[in-house]
């Protein structure tokens, strides 16, 4: 069983794929928006080579690391039910780290932020209804809040 990751390029995302590289055994599954393979290796090494060296980052990529490529608010993230339903039968565990914190988009955060949490959330629960769930993780930002003095996020 896989942990699945969001928000892996990001900032706090790099470090937690790059702790559970390095500290755990399990294989995680990534949600990337990138139109190929070759792509989202490239933005996920951008992101994860202050943590690893590379030949220890392409041994994680080879034997470790399944991508999906899509979008966090689209249904199903955007994904074919052909790769949609493998994620959900070898999912486990969520880490949900991806966010917008775009301040001059109001729509852009609440896409992410809300609506992309849901599809996270109903990941979540096929891979719970299926066979389980052992942990839920979200980091939440305070870009979901919305209004704030003098501030719309």
């Amino acid at each position: 069983m896989a942990i699945f990751l969001t928000g892996s390029t990001g900032y706090i995302g790099a470090h937690v794929l790059a702790n559970l590289l390095e500290g755990h055994r399990e294989p995680v599954n990534l949600l990337v928006r990138a139109k190929s393979e070759q792509e989202a290796a490239e933005r996920l090494w951008r992101a994860l080579q202050i943590h690893l060296d590379f030949p220890r980052f392409h041994d994680h990529l080879k034997t470790r690391v399944t991508f999906f490529r899509g979008d966090l608010t689209e249904p199903h993230f955007g994904l074919a039910p052909n790769d949609y339903r493998p994620l959900v039968q070898t999912t486990d565990s969520v880490i949900h780290v991806a966010a917008s914190l775009n301040r001059k988009s109001e729509k852009t955060c609440l896409n992410v932020n809300l609506r992309g949490t849901l599809e996270v959330l109903k990941l979540a629960m096929a891979s719970h209804d299926l066979h389980g769930l052992r942990r839920f993780s979200h980091v939440s930002t305070v870009a979901v809040a919305g209004h704030r003095a003098n501030e719309v996020i």
